[in-house]
């Protein structure tokens, strides 16, 4: 185990918690974090993501993935599109605002880390 390099992995880890803090809807519960971050991951990756594909990942409730995604539709976190190819399913997809929340903390982490961001 590695621990002469531990005092710096939590710094980063706490400046990314505050970085988060400060741009997405981070409460009381990991679960609008874990959503938001597998939405805008699939977004980039251009992967589809569906409501049931999204309530798959993670080891939270059902009812709690429930919860916390209704209201981060309501408050335009994410948004739900019709498939393409089956009519049955929904696709989650970043809001705008999401984009931006995303955008945000990308440029606070470029001025706090520029080393890893301009390394190439």
């Amino acid at each position: 185990m590695q621990t002469k390099n531990l005092p710096v992995a939590i710094n980063l880890l706490m400046q990314v918690r505050e970085i988060n803090q400060v741009h997405l809807p981070i409460g009381h519960s990991f679960i609008p974090y874990e959503i938001l971050l597998l939405v805008i991951y699939h977004h980039l990756q251009n992967e589809d993501l569906t409501v049931k594909k999204l309530f798959h990942f993670g080891s939270y409730s059902e009812m709690g993935n429930r919860y916390h995604f209704k209201k981060l539709v309501e408050r335009n976190w994410i948004s739900l599109q019709a498939h393409p190819n089956d009519s049955r399913l929904k696709l989650v997809v970043p809001s705008e605002k999401l984009i931006q929340a995303f955008s945000g903390i990308t440029d606070n982490l470029n001025l706090v880390f520029p080393e890893l961001f301009n390394s190439g």
